[in-house]
């Protein structure tokens, strides 16, 4: 039998089938799974008033193949620890430290082979329950419907009947409110409640999906997770919502995001992001850099990298989901752009060339576009972004641009070394300014550093008073001579939770040590971040106290000393220049990074003397840390990308 005889009998085969060609693909892929797939469409195809619930079976099953279950031995007894422990930060390092060397076996469970009948059934009815229960409902279109709320994974979490269980919890939240059908408003009052009840958040832990069961006891993990659980209560009370993804920050190491969107009466979506904000995706609110923002769907999106280039190479993981829907659209309506390659020589049989932000160590891909006469356009990216231009294949990753930071709706503006106008360069960072280190400063004015001869401090005199917001380096302070004490401490000022991040006391030019005293008990937000944290020779750790007011922290000498100087770095990020690091400054030059030379600094800034101008620098610490971004700089200012 010819190849095209087989081809003519497949397609006839398809299409003589009673099931739509995507369902009846399934069905043949799914093995000896077929007969409980088909008993829900049995099910559905009954009666005529379930026309749309056979239409929702359709849907589900047509796109069973994109999904499953990870398991991962290893996360399997993290489970199994979060369940007989009280989630905290660095409750995953502290598995790692007892269990890391568990041999870290992975499966896949593909959905079509191992889901019920009975589940999809279930899932089907009360889905459509909370849509026609629920009088926000009436606004939703069927196919908004299909994705927003029938799903019943989010990931590759364990397959798990959620809905139900979430209804009952999260129901009494909005009793009182289920008469109004404003969705947005239903969900910003629900969103209120929902944060009270808290999250213990953990940075350092990356999973496939802990599933709904696990978050709703414990409220555990990073913003993947947090989006999730978010995901699972609006979608158990019927209302549309999902999660958007950004593949890598444009202006980070971290790599991916997770936040959340639901869909309002009018199908336009409200950008929900637990850590932040609560807005319209044209309200221009953004606490965080996007550059291109994604759905993760359901369906499969046929207009996703690995579905419409099947035999390209993918050049990032992020690229390689069949699931993601660019949305961008509805962020950056206007933001369009149009770049010619530097050497269109250089694209070759390639006709793809990508977009790519930077991640602290290279440039990683976030979109593409396919090369017309040399030009390739980008639509709906955001502004004010570094990027650059690549071309990645197999056996090449080589800059097709030069950086450039895109200024409005379509100028770039091209980063290219000016070698002949040299300049100076004072640096005084080696990352950007978090938002929230101006009021860490804050909450130290007016601490005070304190001897006594008494154990609590009732015949305190005070040595140092914090007189304005603190430095983010070291401060030494000299110390008129008040008297010799046995105790000494930092005692916080109103509203600082202490906050104290090193504290060191001399005399005679020597360091004192002791027994660390002070105030028990901590936030537990961050990790070490009790009395001791001030004294364990990291900068980086400080002392959260669980009182904003009266905190402290000191130390208890085996005798009275008289304390001439002390030395004190407040909470910080520890991005300063620190005196005694080696430091290099880079400038992007024709596709590379060159050395402007390695200093080891002695105070806290650099001097570097004749740099090429108008490009990209970037100052990297040899000595510690992973925080660096790449900036500009103009009229003495770094300016961080």
């Amino acid at each position: 039998m010819t190849k095209i005889s087989i081809i003519y009998i497949v397609f006839t085969m398809i299409a003589c089938s009673r099931y739509p060609a995507d369902v009846e693909r399934s069905l043949k892929l799914a093995g000896e799974n077929r007969k409980e797939l088909e008993k829900v469409l049995d099910h559905y195809g009954k009666l005529p008033k379930d026309k749309l619930k056979l239409q929702s079976a359709y849907f589900l099953i047509a796109n069973l193949p994109y999904h499953y279950t990870i398991r991962d031995e290893l996360m399997d007894s993290f489970k199994i620890y979060l369940k007989k422990n009280e989630p905290r930060e660095r409750l995953w390092d502290s598995f790692m430290d007892l269990y890391g060397l568990v041999e870290r076996k992975i499966e896949i469970e593909p959905d079509l082979y191992h889901i019920t009948s009975e589940f999809l059934i279930r899932n089907i009815d009360f889905s459509f329950y909370l849509w026609n229960e629920m009088p926000w409902g009436k606004h939703l279109s069927f196919d908004d419907f299909c994705e927003d709320i029938l799903p019943y994974r989010l990931s590759n979490e364990p397959l798990e009947y959620w809905k139900e269980n979430y209804y009952e919890v999260f129901r009494p939240m909005i009793d009182t409110m289920s008469q109004h059908d404003r969705t947005d408003e239903i969900c910003m009052k629900l969103f209120k409640q929902i944060k009270e009840l808290g999250w213990n958040w953990e940075s350092n832990f990356h999973s496939q999906g802990l599933g709904a069961s696990i978050l709703l006891e414990k409220k555990y993990g990073n913003c993947k997770e947090i989006a999730e659980f978010m995901t699972y209560i609006f979608r158990s009370l019927g209302i549309p919502s999902g999660v958007n993804i950004i593949i890598q920050h444009p202006d980070k190491l971290i790599q991916t995001h997770f936040w959340n969107y639901i869909r309002n009466n009018d199908g336009n979506l409200i950008s929900v992001d637990y850590y932040y904000d609560y807005h319209t995706a044209d309200e221009k609110k953004y606490v965080r850099k996007y550059g291109k923002v994604y759905q993760q769907c359901y369906a499969m999106q046929k207009e996703s990298f690995p579905v419409k280039y099947k035999n390209k190479y993918i050049p990032f993981d992020g690229l390689k989901n069949f699931l993601l829907r660019d949305i961008s659209c509805d962020y950056f309506p206007t933001t369009h752009i149009t770049l010619r390659l530097d050497s269109p020589i250089l694209l070759g049989k390639n006709d793809l060339a990508y977009l790519c932000v930077f991640n602290n160590r290279e440039w990683i891909p976030i979109t593409w576009s396919k090369a017309k006469n040399g030009l390739l356009k980008f639509n709906h990216v955001e502004q004010d972004i570094l990027y650059q231009l690549r071309l990645i294949d197999e056996k090449r990753n080589i800059a097709a641009s030069k950086p450039f930071v895109l200024i409005g709706n379509e100028h770039a503006h091209f980063l290219d070394a000016d070698t002949i106008n040299l300049q100076s360069m004072t640096l005084y960072r080696k990352f950007r300014l978090f938002q929230a280190v101006p009021t860490w400063a804050i909450r130290s004015v007016n601490g005070k550093f304190q001897g006594a001869n008494q154990p609590d401090f009732s015949d305190s005199v005070t040595l140092h008073t914090i007189q304005k917001p603190a430095d983010l380096c070291y401060v030494d302070v000299k110390l008129e001579h008040l008297g010799k004490f046995k105790y000494v401490r930092y005692l916080s000022a109103k509203g600082g939770f202490n906050n104290m991040a090193e504290i060191k006391f001399y005399s005679d030019g020597k360091q004192l040590y002791g027994q660390v005293i002070g105030t028990e008990g901590a936030k537990d937000t961050f990790y070490k971040s009790d009395k001791y944290s001030a004294f364990d020779n990291d900068p980086l750790t400080f002392f959260d106290a669980l009182d904003a007011d009266g905190a402290w922290t000191g130390l208890q000498f085996d005798k009275a000393y008289d304390i001439d100087a002390l030395r004190y770095i407040f909470r910080n990020d520890d991005n300063n220049i620190r005196p005694g690091d080696n430091y290099e400054l880079l400038y992007y030059c024709n596709g590379k990074w060159l050395s402007s030379g390695i200093q080891t600094a002695d105070t806290t800034l650099l001097q570097y003397e004749r740099v090429p101008s108008n490009t990209l620098y970037w100052l990297r610490n040899h000595s510690r840390g992973k925080e660096e971004r790449p900036f500009t700089y103009k009229n003495g200012k770094q300016i961080w990308w």
